[in-house]
């Protein structure tokens, strides 16, 4: 069962890099991504790196892993996910000690299955958790009784396969929010990866006045999407005039896929601006 309370307690301390103070660090990537087949068996490699002049003590396992546009992210028990691929990955290695300054190779094999059906993007983590230091657990005893938290500092590791070039590449767009802030203007998009292939659009936003007068392309960003999950895009309008507008938003995967949705944009009213009004079904 997903948990959003400890996944978010967990997100604190989960990062996209270990954080300064740890010293072990993940020196090839964060996102292992491979093309592969059904069938098919392949290798890797978790590179590790210890900066302290003392043994590292580190645990390895694995964990699913999703997110939402709202900012929760869910790190569920390996193999939970519709679309996970933990089953597939045996590690060589679960706990390790990393030698002062030494660096280490954690090898893992992973073997995609050979039944039909499977397409499209399948994913989930390795973590890398760095043990508390003996001496460091006794220093702090009280404080950790009395505060009732360890500090845990971890890295994950995304572990991506792709089935080839297959899967059906698609997103619908949730939620829109105009935003004011002063004489400042934006507007927040959530978009939904419903299709069966990992994503990673820009967004974009071309604005034109009701004039018909042109205010040029806004930049909204890029964010990886892997199927099933969301994320916010903001696009940042600045000190345009007050008034209303239409906006043709576009995500670009920079390949063949390219989606699209036309909005009317109501900056006319001082204060709180009104719900984007969404024109028509999707352009593509």
């Amino acid at each position: 069962m997903r948990n959003p309370i400890l996944a978010a307690a967990a997100a604190l301390l989960l990062s996209t890099a270990l954080p300064a103070a740890a010293d072990v660090s993940v020196i090839n990537g964060l996102t292992h991504e491979k093309n592969a087949k059904s069938g098919e068996t392949y290798e890797s490699t978790v590179i590790l790196k210890n900066v302290a002049a003392v043994p590292a003590e580190i645990r390895l396992y694995q964990t699913d892993y999703s997110f939402t546009a709202d900012g929760r992210k869910f790190y569920d028990a390996p193999g939970t996910g519709p679309r996970s691929n933990a089953g597939w990955i045996v590690l060589g290695q679960k706990r390790i000690i990393l030698p002062p300054l030494g660096q280490t190779e954690v090898k893992y094999i992973v073997r995609v299955p050979g039944q039909a059906g499977l397409a499209g993007t399948y994913w989930s983590m390795i973590m890398v958790e760095e043990q508390p230091k003996a001496a460091a657990e006794a220093a702090s005893a009280k404080e950790k009784i009395r505060f009732g938290v360890r500090q845990v500092m971890r890295s994950g590791i995304q572990i991506v396969t792709h089935l080839g070039e297959t899967g059906v590449r698609k997103i619908q767009f949730l939620k829109t929010d105009l935003i004011r802030s002063g004489n400042t203007k934006s507007l927040t998009i959530d978009v939904l990866n419903t299709g069966e292939r990992w994503l990673r659009p820009f967004l974009s936003a071309d604005l034109v006045n009701e004039k018909g007068v042109s205010l040029g392309r806004f930049d909204g960003g890029r964010w990886r999407l892997f199927p099933g999950t969301s994320v916010r895009y903001t696009i940042d309008f600045g000190s345009i005039p007050d008034g209303r507008y239409k906006a043709l938003i576009v995500l670009d995967n920079k390949d063949e896929s390219v989606f699209g949705a036309q909005y009317t944009l109501d900056f006319s009213t001082p204060g709180t601006p009104g719900q984007p009004k969404k024109q028509g079904g999707p352009v593509s």
